[in-house]
């Protein structure tokens, strides 16, 4: 099937306003789109002025279903790791929440050769760790990564630029790419030309976020090749988190991981993470909501075939458009950043994400942002609901969710 030609005949922009127009009747408002949030504003019938060339070079196979684990007790995280690659998972991603970590308990059974094993460490001497208990072929087949946004480049380790826990904590998508953009360029300013990893989180718009992925592969081309880098070796990795998230409604919560999860994939990401919802409930995570996690992007590869297609909305009048909007506005952002030292780079960023997340909660608090099993057509069904329990902070700020704020 993946040879069959579609014929579809092109439609003329007065034909297909006037097709908008009468579907909308007498809503014609809603031609106008806007987002307060993340500052755009676009007319969804203009023509489509500029189509954004993005590089895809980068792309090699489909995109890796990540399993994210925190490592707490060595046997256990063994056994979700070992249960989510029997599951669909080809990746994992790690994160070290125990002073000492036996690693060899870690990865007892795990066959490291086949899979892309990323761990990211907070401080040398975890890297140490890591060393001094694996052998050299294991060693060769982890990605070890460090967050350059809260420590500095560790040698043998590939610099982390982390937008998802910036969007975790509220940031809106200029902000997250502004900050993670400039700091690539720091980071190439210093003669570094190893690979490295983007993380993005995804939010609720579809097309927005579509969007915000080709804006960010076309950025980071730019960035890259005025660094005289004409072929960046980069991923980029999607997370779905927990901001709109419910652990009193989880029908509506695989709705919405899998509309996300489809933006990313379709934007074009290397990786895609779709956290389990209860991943930080007090009662713990279920086996069970990490298979449905990880089922989202089986389907998405097996049987919706999104690997079939690269940039899929190339084109589109109103990605394109909104991926524009990001290019011009980011990289306006990005120019006033690089200007700064890392930490009063950092520091500016912070201050624009706090009034960012006041006015989020300004919207739901109200109502003028609204979600449903949260606020409304609430969960009849009380068998399977849990209760927040900590969640992470970032860069000194508390995650954001709706429902735990409401």
């Amino acid at each position: 099937m993946s040879n069959l030609n579609y014929p579809f005949a092109p439609v003329a922009h007065e034909d297909w306003v006037l097709q908008i127009q009468k579907e909308l009747r007498d809503q014609t408002e809603r031609m106008l789109f806007k987002d307060s949030i993340e500052g755009l504003e676009l007319d969804v019938i203009e023509p489509v002025s500029i189509i954004t060339p993005i590089d895809f070079s980068s792309f090699r196979d489909s995109v890796n279903n990540v399993h994210f684990e925190r490592i707490q007790t060595e046997k256990e995280s063994n056994r979700c790791m070992l249960l989510a690659l029997m599951q669909g998972a080809n990746a994992l991603f790690i994160q070290i929440e125990k002073a000492e970590v036996d690693w060899n308990i870690v990865f007892d059974n795990i066959e490291l050769a086949y899979i892309r094993t990323e761990i990211i460490i907070q401080q040398s001497a975890q890297l140490d760790s890591l060393k001094n208990q694996l052998n050299s072929e294991q060693l060769e087949h982890l990605v070890i990564l460090n967050d350059v946004l809260v420590q500095d480049q560790q040698e043998g380790c590939q610099a982390y630029f982390n937008g998802f826990e910036l969007q975790q904590i509220g940031s809106n998508s200029i902000d997250e790419l502004s900050l993670i953009l400039s700091s690539y360029h720091h980071h190439l300013s210093n003669g570094i030309r190893s690979a490295v990893v983007f993380s993005v989180g995804i939010g609720a718009n579809y097309f927005v976020q579509m969007a915000k992925i080709r804006a960010l592969h076309y950025l980071i081309n730019k960035i890259s090749s005025i660094h005289g880098i004409q072929h960046p070796s980069y991923r980029i990795q999607a997370h779905v988190g927990w901001v709109n998230k419910s652990l009193k409604d989880p029908y509506t919560n695989l709705l919405r991981q899998t509309s996300e999860a489809m933006s990313a994939y379709a934007g074009g990401v290397h990786g895609l993470v779709i956290h389990p919802w209860d991943e930080y409930a007090q009662e713990g995570k279920e086996d069970f909501t990490v298979r449905m996690s990880l089922n989202i992007l089986n389907l998405l590869s097996d049987e919706a075939h999104f690997s079939w297609v690269q940039d899929p909305m190339k084109g589109s009048r109103i990605v394109e458009g909104l991926t524009n909007q990001f290019i011009v506005k980011t990289w306006k952002r990005i120019q006033n950043l690089t200007d700064m030292d890392e930490s009063s780079m950092i520091s500016t960023v912070m201050r624009s994400i706090e009034k960012t997340r006041k006015q989020r909660r300004a919207q739901w608090d109200s109502g003028q942002d609204k979600l449903i099993g949260v606020h409304y057509f609430l969960n009849s069904d009380k068998s399977k609901a849990k209760s927040w329990g900590e969640l992470p902070h970032y860069l000194g700020k508390e995650y954001l969710t709706v429902e735990k704020l409401n």
